[in-house]
């Protein structure tokens, strides 16, 4: 793993150096940049949600050091999955793996294909029962299989406990269901959508089946917070702080810098990874990246842009996420 990290250090270094000495130019021929909308205007839900979630407070600013003092409580507390959601989905654990890996199977067990899922949570929280809501529905309209294997979250776990064991429950993954590369698809949002990309930087140095494609809801490609484009979206996101989730993000890294491709993928080069898909709102200050990234010459990467959509919109009850899941569909499809 070590020697894995070094080379990928490395990659970085050359990398930086390369964007220092040139302007990328955005080839629009090459990449799918889609402005995703309904008639033109947000529907009358997602405005209601925004409006209700505005006033509160439902991510916590974990520099609080009450917050801090229940979060470090939490992580250090094995999981376990809420009684709720093993009796509303068709959800067991994977012992096989171990104790906090989690199946979602179509509610028909019709299974055709795989999604290994990583679930966000700004590396901090456990999922929600939006995850397992989407997740099922997933599930349900690609006769997919669903792989959610619930990682060691901060602050007591770092990124140096959460890439080795993310390799690791990946290659375990692939061994006990024999999934063949055609049938695998990576998905994850927020945290879970960076983790996806410092997975796929850790598989190119191993033999193991590949994904054949990957999506992402609302990724965190930076954690450092650093784009200065962020300040011009905050006021319209209820949901993310731009200063705390940049806390987060520093603790998360670890022994790793907060530029280092390992957890601030935007970092890295995308045009070694399969084809993706990314789909990100305007009212998410993580659009700001999603925007530089779009902007460089990365012919297998497909945007999808929601205006005025939070931090992933995709788990609302809302039209413009039904819209994004049917993309997702005809993506997995094809």
């Amino acid at each position: 793993m070590s020697d894995i990290i070094k080379s990928i250090n490395h990659e970085h270094e050359t990398q930086k150096q390369y964007h220092e000495e040139q302007t990328i130019l955005r080839r629009r021929t090459h990449i799918m940049i889609s402005i995703v909308s309904l008639n033109n205007k947000r529907s009358w839900r997602a405005t209601l949600l925004e409006k209700i979630i505005r006033p509160i407070p439902l991510v916590k600013d974990e520099r609080k050091e009450q917050n801090f003092e229940k979060a470090l409580i939490d992580s250090e507390t094995p999981y376990q999955m809420p009684k709720a959601a093993q009796k509303k989905f068709n959800i067991h654990k994977v012992a096989q793996i171990d104790e906090t890996t989690f199946e979602i199977q179509p509610q028909n067990n019709k299974i055709s294909k795989t999604i290994y899922y990583l679930h966000g949570g700004a590396y901090w929280w456990q999922p929600s029962n939006l995850h397992f809501k989407m997740l099922q529905k997933l599930a349900d309209e690609n006769q997919a299989r669903v792989i959610m294997p619930v990682y060691p979250k901060s602050p007591r776990y770092t990124a140096d406990d959460v890439l080795p064991y993310i390799l690791d429950n990946y290659k375990k993954t692939i061994n006990k269901y024999h999934i063949m590369s055609s049938a695998l698809t990576l998905m994850g949002d927020s945290a879970g959508g960076g983790l996806c990309l410092s997975l796929l930087q850790l598989l190119e140095h191993e033999t193991i089946a590949q994904p054949h494609r990957v999506i992402l809801f609302s990724p965190w490609l930076d954690i450092s917070n650093s784009n200065p484009d962020m300040k011009s979206i905050q006021h319209t996101d209820p949901l993310l702080n731009i200063e705390a989730l940049a806390y987060q993000g520093e603790i998360y890294s670890g022994s790793f810098k907060t530029d280092s491709p390992l957890v601030s993928p935007i970092n890295t080069n995308f045009s070694k990874f399969p084809p993706i898909d990314i789909f990100s709102g305007t009212h998410d200050i993580l659009y700001a990246d999603v925007k530089k990234l779009s902007r460089r010459d990365n012919d297998n990467v497909n945007f999808y842009i929601f205006p005025k959509m939070n931090h992933v919109f995709v788990t609302f009850p809302i039209p413009e996420a039904e819209k994004a899941l049917n993309i997702v569909k005809q993506s997995i499809t094809h």
